[in-house]
Protein backbone atom coordinates (compact mmCIF):
# COMPACT_ATOMS: atom_id res chain seq x y z
CA UNK A 1 0.00 0.00 0.00
CA UNK A 2 1.34 3.55 -1.13
CA UNK A 3 2.01 4.90 2.43
CA UNK A 4 2.27 8.29 1.10
CA UNK A 5 -1.34 8.77 0.23
CA UNK A 6 -1.51 8.04 3.89
CA UNK A 7 0.66 10.47 5.22
CA UNK A 8 -1.95 12.38 7.03
CA UNK A 9 -3.33 9.90 9.15
CA UNK A 10 -0.42 10.77 11.69
CA UNK A 11 -1.00 8.33 15.14
CA UNK A 12 -2.50 11.75 16.80
CA UNK A 13 -5.08 11.95 14.27
CA UNK A 14 -5.51 7.92 13.77
CA UNK A 15 -6.19 7.98 17.94
CA UNK A 16 -8.92 10.57 17.67
CA UNK A 17 -10.35 8.81 14.36
CA UNK A 18 -10.48 5.91 16.66
CA UNK A 19 -11.35 7.36 20.02
CA UNK A 20 -14.70 9.32 17.76
CA UNK A 21 -15.56 5.82 16.06
CA UNK A 22 -15.74 4.49 19.71
CA UNK A 23 -18.29 7.29 20.87
CA UNK A 24 -20.07 6.64 17.74
CA UNK A 25 -20.68 2.75 17.62
CA UNK A 26 -21.74 3.60 21.63
CA UNK A 27 -24.12 6.21 20.76
CA UNK A 28 -25.52 4.38 17.60
CA UNK A 29 -25.63 0.80 19.36
CA UNK A 30 -27.73 2.76 22.58
CA UNK A 31 -30.17 4.50 20.35
CA UNK A 32 -30.82 1.34 18.64
CA UNK A 33 -31.72 -0.42 21.65
CA UNK A 34 -33.96 2.12 23.13
CA UNK A 35 -36.08 3.77 19.87
CA UNK A 36 -37.97 0.56 18.74
CA UNK A 37 -35.63 -2.23 18.62
CA UNK A 38 -36.94 -4.68 16.47
CA UNK A 39 -35.51 -7.72 19.06
CA UNK A 40 -36.66 -8.58 21.98
CA UNK A 41 -34.24 -10.37 24.70
CA UNK A 42 -32.88 -13.79 22.83
CA UNK A 43 -33.71 -16.66 25.53
CA UNK A 44 -30.27 -17.20 26.73
CA UNK A 45 -30.19 -13.45 27.45
CA UNK A 46 -33.29 -13.97 29.13
CA UNK A 47 -32.01 -16.94 31.04
CA UNK A 48 -28.72 -15.08 32.20
CA UNK A 49 -30.94 -11.95 33.22
CA UNK A 50 -33.08 -14.85 35.94
CA UNK A 51 -29.80 -15.67 36.83
CA UNK A 52 -29.16 -11.92 38.08
CA UNK A 53 -31.75 -12.88 40.14
CA UNK A 54 -30.37 -15.51 42.25
CA UNK A 55 -26.66 -14.73 42.47
CA UNK A 56 -24.51 -17.64 43.38
CA UNK A 57 -20.66 -19.20 42.60
CA UNK A 58 -22.09 -20.70 39.96
CA UNK A 59 -24.36 -22.41 37.40
CA UNK A 60 -25.53 -25.16 35.46
CA UNK A 61 -23.65 -24.69 32.07
CA UNK A 62 -21.56 -21.39 32.75
CA UNK A 63 -19.46 -20.23 35.66
CA UNK A 64 -20.85 -16.65 37.31
CA UNK A 65 -19.70 -13.87 35.64
CA UNK A 66 -22.45 -13.06 32.94
CA UNK A 67 -25.26 -13.18 36.31
CA UNK A 68 -22.82 -10.70 37.94
CA UNK A 69 -22.39 -8.15 34.95
CA UNK A 70 -26.46 -8.32 34.07
CA UNK A 71 -27.22 -8.10 38.32
CA UNK A 72 -24.99 -4.64 38.35
CA UNK A 73 -26.33 -2.87 35.21
CA UNK A 74 -30.07 -4.00 36.26
CA UNK A 75 -29.29 -2.72 39.64
CA UNK A 76 -28.54 0.86 37.94
CA UNK A 77 -30.78 1.30 35.42
CA UNK A 78 -33.35 -1.68 36.49
CA UNK A 79 -34.78 -4.93 34.86
CA UNK A 80 -35.13 -3.47 31.08
CA UNK A 81 -33.72 -4.79 27.99
CA UNK A 82 -31.56 -2.16 27.41
CA UNK A 83 -30.43 -2.54 30.81
CA UNK A 84 -29.43 -6.36 30.06
CA UNK A 85 -27.43 -4.85 27.00
CA UNK A 86 -25.86 -2.35 27.79
CA UNK A 87 -22.41 -4.45 28.98
CA UNK A 88 -22.03 -5.77 25.72
CA UNK A 89 -21.55 -1.92 24.10
CA UNK A 90 -19.19 -1.42 27.30
CA UNK A 91 -17.15 -5.06 26.81
CA UNK A 92 -17.48 -3.97 22.99
CA UNK A 93 -15.81 -0.62 23.39
CA UNK A 94 -12.63 -2.75 25.38
CA UNK A 95 -12.24 -5.10 22.70
CA UNK A 96 -11.81 -2.35 20.66
CA UNK A 97 -9.19 -0.79 22.67
CA UNK A 98 -7.52 -4.31 22.78
CA UNK A 99 -7.08 -4.38 19.31
CA UNK A 100 -5.89 -0.47 18.86
CA UNK A 101 -3.32 -1.63 21.81
CA UNK A 102 -2.27 -4.60 20.98
CA UNK A 103 -1.92 -3.86 16.84
CA UNK A 104 0.35 -1.03 17.81
CA UNK A 105 2.78 -2.60 20.69
CA UNK A 106 3.16 -5.60 17.93
CA UNK A 107 3.57 -3.73 14.98
CA UNK A 108 4.35 -0.08 15.77
CA UNK A 109 1.58 1.31 13.37
CA UNK A 110 -1.06 3.50 14.45
CA UNK A 111 -2.64 3.44 10.90
CA UNK A 112 -2.16 -0.50 10.94
CA UNK A 113 -4.09 -0.25 14.63
CA UNK A 114 -6.89 1.88 12.69
CA UNK A 115 -7.03 -0.70 10.30
CA UNK A 116 -7.53 -3.64 12.20
CA UNK A 117 -10.21 -2.23 14.29
CA UNK A 118 -11.95 -0.62 11.14
CA UNK A 119 -11.88 -4.14 9.56
CA UNK A 120 -13.70 -5.74 12.50
CA UNK A 121 -16.46 -3.82 11.47
CA UNK A 122 -17.35 -5.71 8.01
CA UNK A 123 -17.74 -8.96 9.99
CA UNK A 124 -21.32 -9.88 10.08
CA UNK A 125 -21.14 -12.24 13.35
CA UNK A 126 -19.55 -9.32 15.41
CA UNK A 127 -22.57 -6.95 13.56
CA UNK A 128 -25.38 -9.55 14.52
CA UNK A 129 -23.92 -10.66 18.34
CA UNK A 130 -22.40 -7.33 19.51
CA UNK A 131 -25.19 -6.16 20.84
CA UNK A 132 -26.62 -9.01 22.35
CA UNK A 133 -25.41 -10.03 26.44
CA UNK A 134 -24.39 -13.40 25.83
CA UNK A 135 -21.66 -15.31 27.06
CA UNK A 136 -19.85 -13.74 24.32
CA UNK A 137 -18.96 -10.23 25.14
CA UNK A 138 -17.22 -10.31 28.32
CA UNK A 139 -15.28 -13.55 27.01
CA UNK A 140 -14.15 -11.88 24.07
CA UNK A 141 -12.87 -9.40 26.08
CA UNK A 142 -11.06 -11.14 28.66
CA UNK A 143 -9.60 -12.96 25.80
CA UNK A 144 -8.43 -10.26 24.00
CA UNK A 145 -7.05 -8.57 27.37
CA UNK A 146 -5.34 -11.39 28.84
CA UNK A 147 -3.55 -12.09 24.79
CA UNK A 148 -2.69 -7.86 25.44
CA UNK A 149 -1.19 -8.79 29.05
CA UNK A 150 1.00 -11.57 27.78
CA UNK A 151 2.08 -10.13 25.02
CA UNK A 152 3.49 -7.00 27.12
CA UNK A 153 5.35 -9.95 29.00
CA UNK A 154 6.70 -11.67 26.11
CA UNK A 155 7.67 -9.07 23.86
CA UNK A 156 8.40 -6.28 26.30
CA UNK A 157 9.45 -8.55 29.27
CA UNK A 158 7.06 -7.05 31.41
CA UNK A 159 7.18 -9.46 34.20
CA UNK A 160 3.82 -7.50 36.40
CA UNK A 161 2.21 -8.70 33.34
CA UNK A 162 1.77 -12.88 34.07
CA UNK A 163 -0.24 -12.37 37.35
CA UNK A 164 -2.42 -10.09 35.55
CA UNK A 165 -2.87 -12.13 32.72
CA UNK A 166 -3.96 -14.84 34.91
CA UNK A 167 -6.46 -12.94 36.35
CA UNK A 168 -7.91 -11.70 33.73
CA UNK A 169 -8.07 -15.33 32.35
CA UNK A 170 -9.70 -16.53 35.86
CA UNK A 171 -12.25 -13.86 34.97
CA UNK A 172 -12.41 -15.17 31.13
CA UNK A 173 -12.81 -19.02 32.81
CA UNK A 174 -16.07 -17.62 35.21
CA UNK A 175 -17.64 -16.53 32.12
CA UNK A 176 -17.44 -19.52 30.01
CA UNK A 177 -14.70 -22.86 30.53
CA UNK A 178 -13.15 -22.49 26.91
CA UNK A 179 -11.33 -19.62 28.38
CA UNK A 180 -9.40 -22.43 29.88
CA UNK A 181 -7.59 -23.18 26.64
CA UNK A 182 -5.95 -19.42 26.79
CA UNK A 183 -3.38 -20.07 29.42
CA UNK A 184 -2.09 -23.31 26.99
CA UNK A 185 -2.18 -21.67 23.80
CA UNK A 186 0.26 -18.68 25.63
CA UNK A 187 2.52 -21.83 27.00
CA UNK A 188 2.69 -22.97 23.20
CA UNK A 189 3.54 -20.14 21.90
CA UNK A 190 6.30 -19.68 23.96
CA UNK A 191 7.37 -23.32 23.35
CA UNK A 192 7.26 -22.84 19.72
CA UNK A 193 9.72 -19.51 19.86
CA UNK A 194 12.85 -20.12 20.60
CA UNK A 195 13.30 -16.50 21.84
CA UNK A 196 10.89 -17.05 24.03
CA UNK A 197 11.70 -20.56 25.34
CA UNK A 198 14.02 -19.26 28.28
CA UNK A 199 10.76 -17.76 29.61
CA UNK A 200 9.49 -21.31 30.59
CA UNK A 201 12.88 -20.68 33.75
CA UNK A 202 10.89 -17.93 35.22
CA UNK A 203 7.68 -18.15 37.30
CA UNK A 204 5.57 -15.45 35.44
CA UNK A 205 4.03 -18.08 32.90
CA UNK A 206 3.50 -20.63 35.68
CA UNK A 207 2.02 -17.83 37.84
CA UNK A 208 -0.16 -16.89 35.07
CA UNK A 209 -1.51 -20.58 34.87
CA UNK A 210 -1.62 -20.96 38.28
CA UNK A 211 -3.67 -17.78 39.47
CA UNK A 212 -6.23 -18.51 36.00
CA UNK A 213 -6.93 -22.33 37.26
CA UNK A 214 -7.24 -20.70 40.79
CA UNK A 215 -10.88 -19.22 39.69
CA UNK A 216 -12.04 -22.86 39.27
CA UNK A 217 -11.83 -22.84 42.56
CA UNK A 218 -15.60 -21.39 43.61
CA UNK A 219 -16.76 -23.07 40.51
CA UNK A 220 -15.82 -26.80 41.79
CA UNK A 221 -17.41 -25.75 45.25
CA UNK A 222 -20.16 -25.29 43.53
CA UNK A 223 -20.12 -28.41 41.64
CA UNK A 224 -19.47 -30.54 44.10
CA UNK A 225 -22.83 -29.48 45.76
CA UNK A 226 -24.73 -30.46 42.80
CA UNK A 227 -23.16 -33.62 41.30
CA UNK A 228 -20.92 -32.05 38.47
CA UNK A 229 -23.48 -30.93 36.75
CA UNK A 230 -21.12 -28.52 34.50
CA UNK A 231 -18.38 -31.25 33.64
CA UNK A 232 -21.48 -33.47 32.62
CA UNK A 233 -23.13 -30.73 30.85
CA UNK A 234 -19.83 -28.87 28.95
CA UNK A 235 -18.73 -32.99 27.56
CA UNK A 236 -22.00 -33.75 26.28
CA UNK A 237 -21.63 -30.25 24.61
CA UNK A 238 -18.35 -31.13 23.36
CA UNK A 239 -19.00 -34.61 22.63
CA UNK A 240 -15.74 -35.84 24.75
CA UNK A 241 -18.38 -37.71 26.33
CA UNK A 242 -20.62 -41.26 25.13
CA UNK A 243 -22.54 -38.97 22.99
CA UNK A 244 -19.65 -37.87 20.39
CA UNK A 245 -19.14 -39.24 17.50
CA UNK A 246 -18.54 -39.07 13.58
CA UNK A 247 -22.50 -39.45 13.35
CA UNK A 248 -22.83 -36.27 15.77
CA UNK A 249 -20.56 -34.01 13.75
CA UNK A 250 -20.67 -30.60 12.00
CA UNK A 251 -17.69 -30.47 9.83
CA UNK A 252 -18.65 -29.02 6.64
CA UNK A 253 -21.68 -26.87 8.24
CA UNK A 254 -19.46 -25.53 10.72
CA UNK A 255 -16.95 -24.29 7.50
CA UNK A 256 -19.29 -22.85 5.51
CA UNK A 257 -20.87 -20.77 8.54
CA UNK A 258 -17.24 -19.41 9.35
CA UNK A 259 -17.14 -18.25 5.77
CA UNK A 260 -20.44 -16.29 5.85
CA UNK A 261 -20.08 -15.45 9.84
CA UNK A 262 -16.58 -13.74 8.83
CA UNK A 263 -17.31 -12.37 5.56
CA UNK A 264 -16.81 -14.74 2.49
CA UNK A 265 -13.98 -12.67 0.83
CA UNK A 266 -12.50 -11.78 4.28
CA UNK A 267 -12.41 -15.10 5.22
CA UNK A 268 -10.01 -15.83 1.86
CA UNK A 269 -7.74 -13.05 2.90
CA UNK A 270 -7.75 -15.19 6.32
CA UNK A 271 -6.80 -17.87 5.44
CA UNK A 272 -4.09 -16.08 3.08
CA UNK A 273 -2.42 -14.82 6.19
CA UNK A 274 -2.37 -17.77 7.60
CA UNK A 275 -0.47 -19.81 5.21
CA UNK A 276 2.03 -16.29 4.68
CA UNK A 277 2.59 -16.65 8.34
CA UNK A 278 3.39 -20.26 8.20
CA UNK A 279 5.78 -19.82 5.43
CA UNK A 280 7.42 -16.64 6.25
CA UNK A 281 10.79 -16.26 5.91
CA UNK A 282 13.29 -15.39 8.96
CA UNK A 283 14.12 -11.87 7.55
CA UNK A 284 10.04 -10.62 8.18
CA UNK A 285 11.02 -8.05 10.59
CA UNK A 286 7.75 -9.14 12.37
CA UNK A 287 7.88 -12.90 12.08
CA UNK A 288 7.91 -13.41 15.74
CA UNK A 289 4.57 -11.09 16.25
CA UNK A 290 2.61 -12.55 13.65
CA UNK A 291 3.20 -16.55 15.08
CA UNK A 292 1.73 -15.15 18.15
CA UNK A 293 -1.09 -13.89 17.04
CA UNK A 294 -1.43 -17.13 14.94
CA UNK A 295 -1.16 -19.61 17.62
CA UNK A 296 -3.26 -17.85 20.33
CA UNK A 297 -6.45 -17.08 17.61
CA UNK A 298 -5.22 -20.48 15.62
CA UNK A 299 -5.05 -23.00 17.95
CA UNK A 300 -8.60 -22.42 19.39
CA UNK A 301 -10.14 -22.32 15.59
CA UNK A 302 -8.30 -25.93 15.12
CA UNK A 303 -9.54 -27.05 18.38
CA UNK A 304 -12.78 -26.21 17.05
CA UNK A 305 -12.40 -27.82 13.78
CA UNK A 306 -11.52 -31.11 15.42
CA UNK A 307 -14.70 -31.11 17.51
CA UNK A 308 -16.87 -30.75 15.11
CA UNK A 309 -15.46 -33.99 12.88
CA UNK A 310 -17.89 -35.40 16.30
CA UNK A 311 -20.34 -32.94 17.98
CA UNK A 312 -21.93 -29.98 16.46
CA UNK A 313 -20.22 -26.95 17.10
CA UNK A 314 -21.67 -23.96 17.12
CA UNK A 315 -21.00 -20.66 14.87
CA UNK A 316 -19.74 -18.49 17.58
CA UNK A 317 -17.48 -20.89 19.45
CA UNK A 318 -14.51 -19.87 17.75
CA UNK A 319 -15.23 -16.00 17.80
CA UNK A 320 -12.56 -15.04 19.93
CA UNK A 321 -9.78 -17.03 17.51
CA UNK A 322 -10.59 -13.90 15.35
CA UNK A 323 -9.48 -11.16 17.39
CA UNK A 324 -5.88 -11.95 16.98
CA UNK A 325 -6.60 -13.52 13.43
CA UNK A 326 -8.21 -10.23 11.92
CA UNK A 327 -5.05 -8.58 13.66
CA UNK A 328 -2.82 -10.97 11.19
CA UNK A 329 -5.41 -10.04 8.20
CA UNK A 330 -5.05 -6.45 8.60
CA UNK A 331 -1.09 -6.79 8.49
CA UNK A 332 -1.19 -8.98 5.66
CA UNK A 333 -3.60 -6.93 3.87
CA UNK A 334 -1.12 -3.40 4.51
CA UNK A 335 1.94 -5.63 3.48
CA UNK A 336 0.44 -7.11 0.68
CA UNK A 337 -2.39 -4.59 -0.65
CA UNK A 338 -1.61 -5.32 -4.37
CA UNK A 339 -2.36 -9.12 -4.13
CA UNK A 340 -5.52 -8.57 -1.67
CA UNK A 341 -6.93 -5.27 -2.71
CA UNK A 342 -9.53 -7.04 -5.22
CA UNK A 343 -10.53 -9.69 -2.50
CA UNK A 344 -10.37 -6.57 0.22
CA UNK A 345 -12.81 -4.44 -2.01
CA UNK A 346 -15.30 -7.16 -2.02
CA UNK A 347 -15.21 -7.62 1.42
CA UNK A 348 -15.61 -3.83 2.29
CA UNK A 349 -18.52 -3.92 -0.43
CA UNK A 350 -20.43 -7.46 1.40
CA UNK A 351 -19.44 -6.21 5.40
CA UNK A 352 -20.97 -2.51 4.45
CA UNK A 353 -24.10 -3.87 2.33
CA UNK A 354 -25.07 -5.93 4.34
CA UNK A 355 -25.33 -3.92 7.09
CA UNK A 356 -28.71 -2.55 6.58
CA UNK A 357 -29.81 -6.20 6.75
CA UNK A 358 -28.28 -7.10 10.07
CA UNK A 359 -29.62 -4.29 11.80
CA UNK A 360 -33.50 -5.29 10.97
CA UNK A 361 -33.35 -8.89 8.81
CA UNK A 362 -37.40 -8.35 8.53
CA UNK A 363 -36.58 -6.13 5.57
CA UNK A 364 -35.73 -9.69 4.15
CA UNK A 365 -39.02 -10.83 4.77
CA UNK A 366 -40.95 -9.33 1.63
CA UNK A 367 -38.53 -11.72 -0.50
CA UNK A 368 -39.50 -14.50 1.01
CA UNK A 369 -43.52 -13.70 0.54
CA UNK A 370 -42.20 -12.96 -3.15
CA UNK A 371 -41.05 -16.38 -3.59
CA UNK A 372 -43.47 -18.19 -1.97
CA UNK A 373 -46.47 -16.37 -4.42
CA UNK A 374 -43.82 -16.71 -7.64
CA UNK A 375 -43.49 -20.52 -6.88
CA UNK A 376 -46.24 -22.40 -5.77
CA UNK A 377 -45.71 -25.98 -3.30
CA UNK A 378 -45.85 -27.96 -6.32
CA UNK A 379 -43.36 -26.21 -8.33
CA UNK A 380 -40.32 -28.08 -7.12
CA UNK A 381 -38.48 -25.16 -5.49
CA UNK A 382 -37.95 -25.54 -1.71
CA UNK A 383 -40.17 -23.31 0.47
CA UNK A 384 -38.41 -20.77 2.16
CA UNK A 385 -39.43 -19.94 5.29
CA UNK A 386 -38.52 -16.66 7.29
CA UNK A 387 -36.26 -18.47 9.29
CA UNK A 388 -34.10 -19.92 6.48
CA UNK A 389 -33.18 -15.88 6.18
CA UNK A 390 -33.74 -14.29 9.56
CA UNK A 391 -31.35 -16.09 12.39
CA UNK A 392 -32.91 -13.60 14.54
CA UNK A 393 -36.68 -14.77 14.09
CA UNK A 394 -36.78 -16.40 17.32
CA UNK A 395 -36.49 -12.64 19.05
CA UNK A 396 -39.37 -11.29 17.56
CA UNK A 397 -42.66 -10.63 19.26
CA UNK A 398 -41.76 -12.01 22.59
CA UNK A 399 -42.64 -8.85 24.82
CA UNK A 400 -45.50 -8.07 22.53
CA UNK A 401 -47.71 -10.34 21.39
CA UNK A 402 -46.23 -13.26 22.95
CA UNK A 403 -45.87 -11.97 26.66
CA UNK A 404 -48.98 -9.81 26.29
CA UNK A 405 -51.07 -12.94 25.41
CA UNK A 406 -49.89 -15.13 28.38
CA UNK A 407 -50.62 -12.60 30.46
CA UNK A 408 -53.82 -11.97 29.42
CA UNK A 409 -54.87 -15.69 30.03
CA UNK A 410 -53.05 -15.48 33.32
CA UNK A 411 -55.32 -13.01 34.66
CA UNK A 412 -58.49 -15.16 34.06
CA UNK A 413 -56.81 -17.90 36.09
CA UNK A 414 -57.47 -17.87 40.14
CA UNK A 415 -54.45 -16.01 42.22
CA UNK A 416 -51.72 -18.56 42.81
CA UNK A 417 -51.32 -19.46 39.02
CA UNK A 418 -48.07 -20.06 37.65
CA UNK A 419 -46.66 -20.28 33.83
CA UNK A 420 -44.79 -23.50 32.70
CA UNK A 421 -43.13 -23.96 30.21
CA UNK A 422 -41.68 -26.85 27.46
CA UNK A 423 -38.55 -24.90 26.62
CA UNK A 424 -36.49 -22.98 29.03
CA UNK A 425 -36.16 -20.06 26.58
CA UNK A 426 -40.05 -19.69 26.79
CA UNK A 427 -39.97 -19.91 30.84
CA UNK A 428 -36.93 -17.27 30.70
CA UNK A 429 -38.50 -14.94 28.35
CA UNK A 430 -41.62 -14.81 30.30
CA UNK A 431 -39.92 -14.08 33.86
CA UNK A 432 -38.51 -11.24 31.94
CA UNK A 433 -41.58 -9.33 29.87
CA UNK A 434 -44.69 -10.71 32.38
CA UNK A 435 -45.23 -7.85 34.97
CA UNK A 436 -43.65 -8.56 38.04
CA UNK A 437 -41.12 -10.89 36.91
CA UNK A 438 -42.72 -13.98 38.06
CA UNK A 439 -41.23 -17.26 38.70
CA UNK A 440 -41.83 -19.55 36.33
CA UNK A 441 -41.33 -23.14 35.72
CA UNK A 442 -39.55 -25.40 33.15
CA UNK A 443 -40.94 -28.94 32.40
CA UNK A 444 -39.05 -30.27 29.43
CA UNK A 445 -36.52 -32.38 31.34
CA UNK A 446 -39.77 -34.08 33.12
CA UNK A 447 -40.61 -35.65 29.39
CA UNK A 448 -40.44 -39.64 30.24
CA UNK A 449 -39.54 -40.15 26.33
CA UNK A 450 -36.06 -40.00 26.11
CA UNK A 451 -36.32 -39.05 22.34
CA UNK A 452 -38.35 -35.30 23.32
CA UNK A 453 -36.77 -34.99 26.94
CA UNK A 454 -34.71 -31.56 27.15
CA UNK A 455 -31.62 -31.32 28.92
CA UNK A 456 -31.53 -30.15 32.19
CA UNK A 457 -30.63 -26.40 32.63
CA UNK A 458 -30.73 -23.88 35.91
CA UNK A 459 -34.50 -24.05 36.60
CA UNK A 460 -33.98 -27.75 37.36
CA UNK A 461 -31.16 -26.92 39.50
CA UNK A 462 -33.31 -24.09 41.90
CA UNK A 463 -35.52 -25.88 44.73
CA UNK A 464 -37.73 -22.91 44.08
CA UNK A 465 -38.64 -24.11 40.59
CA UNK A 466 -39.03 -27.97 40.92
CA UNK A 467 -42.29 -29.53 39.96
CA UNK A 468 -42.91 -32.04 42.85
CA UNK A 469 -43.26 -29.49 45.29
CA UNK A 470 -46.47 -28.85 47.43
CA UNK A 471 -46.77 -25.77 47.51
CA UNK A 472 -48.01 -26.01 43.27
CA UNK A 473 -50.13 -28.76 43.94
CA UNK A 474 -54.12 -27.82 43.48
CA UNK A 475 -52.97 -24.55 41.00
CA UNK A 476 -53.77 -23.81 38.11
CA UNK A 477 -51.06 -23.03 35.23
CA UNK A 478 -50.40 -21.14 31.61
CA UNK A 479 -48.80 -23.79 29.50
CA UNK A 480 -46.83 -23.37 26.69
CA UNK A 481 -45.40 -26.13 24.21
CA UNK A 482 -46.68 -29.04 23.37
CA UNK A 483 -49.31 -31.06 25.77
CA UNK A 484 -48.88 -34.48 24.66
CA UNK A 485 -46.04 -35.83 26.39
CA UNK A 486 -45.54 -37.39 29.82
CA UNK A 487 -46.32 -36.82 32.85
CA UNK A 488 -47.41 -33.72 31.20
CA UNK A 489 -50.80 -34.90 30.29
CA UNK A 490 -51.00 -36.57 33.61
CA UNK A 491 -50.24 -33.82 36.06
CA UNK A 492 -53.73 -31.44 35.72
CA UNK A 493 -57.41 -32.72 36.73
CA UNK A 494 -57.86 -30.88 32.69
CA UNK A 495 -55.70 -29.44 30.21
CA UNK A 496 -57.69 -26.62 28.13
CA UNK A 497 -56.76 -25.72 24.61
CA UNK A 498 -56.46 -22.39 23.90
CA UNK A 499 -55.86 -20.42 20.85
CA UNK A 500 -52.19 -20.57 19.71
CA UNK A 501 -50.18 -17.23 19.82
CA UNK A 502 -49.07 -16.26 16.37
CA UNK A 503 -46.23 -13.69 15.67
CA UNK A 504 -46.35 -11.94 13.09
CA UNK A 505 -43.99 -9.19 11.43
CA UNK A 506 -44.28 -7.34 8.25
CA UNK A 507 -47.70 -9.31 7.51
CA UNK A 508 -45.32 -13.21 7.45
CA UNK A 509 -46.12 -15.55 10.55
CA UNK A 510 -42.68 -15.99 12.35
CA UNK A 511 -44.26 -17.89 14.87
CA UNK A 512 -46.79 -20.73 16.07
CA UNK A 513 -46.61 -21.31 19.96
CA UNK A 514 -49.05 -23.59 21.25
CA UNK A 515 -50.63 -22.40 24.24
CA UNK A 516 -52.64 -24.14 27.40
CA UNK A 517 -54.40 -24.02 30.55
CA UNK A 518 -54.36 -26.71 32.94
CA UNK A 519 -56.77 -26.57 35.79
CA UNK A 520 -55.49 -28.32 39.24
CA UNK A 521 -51.79 -29.08 39.07
CA UNK A 522 -51.26 -32.31 40.66
CA UNK A 523 -47.15 -32.22 40.66
CA UNK A 524 -44.74 -33.64 38.41
CA UNK A 525 -41.56 -36.50 38.84
CA UNK A 526 -39.10 -36.87 37.32
CA UNK A 527 -38.33 -40.14 35.17
CA UNK A 528 -36.40 -42.79 37.41
CA UNK A 529 -32.89 -42.75 37.02
CA UNK A 530 -33.18 -39.33 35.22
CA UNK A 531 -30.25 -37.08 36.38
CA UNK A 532 -28.07 -33.96 34.87
CA UNK A 533 -27.15 -34.03 31.41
Amino acid sequence: MNTNRLSFLTPLVCRLIFALLLVFNFANSWHYLTHDCPIDLSGDEAQYWDWSRHLDLAYYSKGPMVAYIIHASCAVLGDTMPAVRLPALILAIGTAICTYWLTRKLFGSDRLALGAVVLGAIVPMYTAGGMLMTIDPPLFFFWALATCLAAAAIFEHRNWAWPLAGIVAGLGVLTKYAMLLWPPFVLLFLWLDPTSRPKFKTPGPWAMLLIAFLFLIPVGIWNARHSWVSLHHVAGQTGTDSTGGLGRGNLLAFVGAQFGAVNPALAVILIWSVIDTLRSPASEPHRRAMRYLLVIGGSLFVLCLLDSLRAKVQVNWPAPAYFTLLILTAYFIATHWKQTRIWFIAAVVFGVSIQPLLADLTRLYPVVAWVDRTFPRKSGVPRLRVKNVDMEYKLRGMNDPFATTVNLQLQKLPPGAFVLCEAYEDASELAFYLPGHPKTYFAGSYWTDVSVRRRWTQFDLWPDRSLDQPELFGKDAIYIGHAGYAPLKESFTTMQRLPDINISVRGMPVQSIEMWRGIGFKGMNRPVGEGPR
